[in-house]
């Protein structure tokens, strides 16, 4: 039998018309509304995402990208935007957030909301700042500040929060040796150091070993350092922690240590202080063009004249630092000296440097002045063929050659302090102790490398 579904409005008593179209309406509406509700929850299940977002790590590095992270941010994943900003060298803070047309009173309050944790005046160039932003106004904001640290805001109802935060990292030790076939800086590439640890070897032993005369063929070397790791990755070389050289056949072992009173310095095997009454050059890059002797011909004054100290070559302008602590007896010009420096450190040693281009603002006569303290630069002044240091010592008044003066130690470790030294000696030892398996067939002749 057919059924007949057609409703007879005209049959229907009048005030009943309106109330069956309105409930008709409502059984629509929440079909509508339910079938929405299961098929954006049954999405967002399958998913398996929280539509939330965070701006600390996003997974593409280009300069405008959507993603999705954290619930933290508790910003819905909805056409939000990550975009990159390198920063140049005109560019600020309020310049960049201009860009993407952030109300100049929104970016003030961003600024003093991040005051807490950084001054965000401070951009540095090359560094990266990250603005999201959805449906193209700004939500939050990200920069990285150094290795590690780095602040977010993020725009909630009253405004800006800012937190700090910091990028996964760790610190390693890392181990190279290597032998000195050209130079102690190739062999430190070749053996994979960082650059700067290679100079901060040279400054460690600068007190026993001369690296400008005394480093030759066949020489070799161990190095422990730190390493940072940021997200796994080696960024930076840190503190040397131990370090091995042998000269000549002669070896010459350094372990850094702390002191009972917190300060830091490298010492040898029986807990001496490498640190000297006088630093072994008073130029941190250091080249020696002439050698001390007593019949050096003038090439000015074309005669034979005694030669009591030492021409360290080196461009004009290059910083010269004293050789110790002490006083100040003589600074300006004294004839072919040129711009000259006289320091009186102890009872014992004076120092005095030549041919200058400048003296340093400050240091005068009677100023006290501190070892590795910058007090001029290099020059060509007085009877100069070029730009150069020239340097001497005296030793209770005698000249003496700079390069066989070797001072006492700074200070040497108390018995209590010898007791946690021993330890991490031993420690330093073994892992420096690595290089001679490898090293043990290695042999070249000591010759010198000039």
């Amino acid at each position: 039998m057919k059924v007949n579904r057609r409703v007879n409005q005209s049959r229907l008593p009048q005030g009943k018309k309106p109330f069956l179209q309105l409930l008709a309406a409502l059984v629509v509406l929440t079909f509508s509304t339910v079938a929405y509700i299961t098929v954006f929850s049954s999405r967002e299940a399958s998913s398996g995402k929280d539509p939330s977002i965070t701006i600390s790590t996003p997974p593409s590095s280009e300069a405008s990208v959507r993603t999705e992270a954290g619930p933290e941010e508790n910003l819905p994943a909805v056409n939000l935007d990550v975009s990159e900003v390198t920063v140049k060298g005109n560019d600020t803070f309020y310049s960049i957030m201009a860009s993407f047309h952030v109300p100049a009173k929104e970016i003030l309050s961003m600024a003093r909301t991040a005051d807490e944790f950084y001054d965000l005046r401070r951009l540095n160039k090359g560094d990266t700042l990250k603005v999201v932003t959805r449906d193209g106004v700004v939500q939050g904001a990200e920069y990285r500040y150094g290795e590690v640290e780095g602040i977010r805001l993020r725009r909630s109802e009253g405004g800006f929060t800012a937190s700090a935060f910091e990028v996964p990292h760790h610190t390693a030790q890392t181990f190279a040796y290597g032998t000195i076939e050209t130079s102690l800086f190739d062999a430190g590439v070749r053996a994979g150091a960082d650059p700067g640890v290679i100079l901060s070897l040279s400054d460690i032993f600068a007190w026993d070993v001369d690296f400008a005369t005394d480093i030759r063929k066949g020489d070799d070397f161990g190095l422990l350092y730190e390493t940072l790791y940021v997200e796994e990755a080696p960024v930076r070389s840190g503190r040397m922690l131990g370090a091995e050289l042998v000269n000549a056949g002669k070896k010459f072992t350094a372990v850094y240590f702390k002191d009972e009173k917190g300060r830091g310095g490298y010492y040898d095997l029986k807990g001496k202080s490498l640190e000297r009454t006088l630093l072994k050059s008073p130029l941190r890059y250091r080249r020696i063009s002439s050698h001390f002797s007593k019949g050096r011909y003038h090439p000015i004054l074309k005669k034979y004249r005694p030669h009591h100290g030492v021409d360290y070559a080196a461009p004009t302008g290059t910083p010269i630092e004293s050789s110790g602590d002490g006083k100040v007896l003589f600074a300006g010009w004294k004839k072919g000296y040129g711009k000259y420096i006289v320091i009186r450190h102890n009872a014992t040693y004076t120092t005095a440097y030549g041919h200058l281009s400048r003296i340093k603002k400050g240091i005068r006569k009677g100023k006290r002045v501190r070892q590795g303290q910058v007090i001029g630069n290099v020059g060509s002044t007085g009877l100069s063929t070029g730009p150069h240091l020239h340097y001497e010592v005296k030793v209770r008044g005698k000249q003496v050659n700079p390069l066989k003066v070797k001072t006492s130690a700074r200070r040497s470790l108390t018995k209590k302090e010898m007791d946690s030294f021993a330890a991490l000696r031993d420690e330093v030892v073994e892992k420096l102790s690595r290089k001679e398996a490898v090293l043990a067939s290695v042999a070249s002749p000591k010759t010198p490398l000039n």
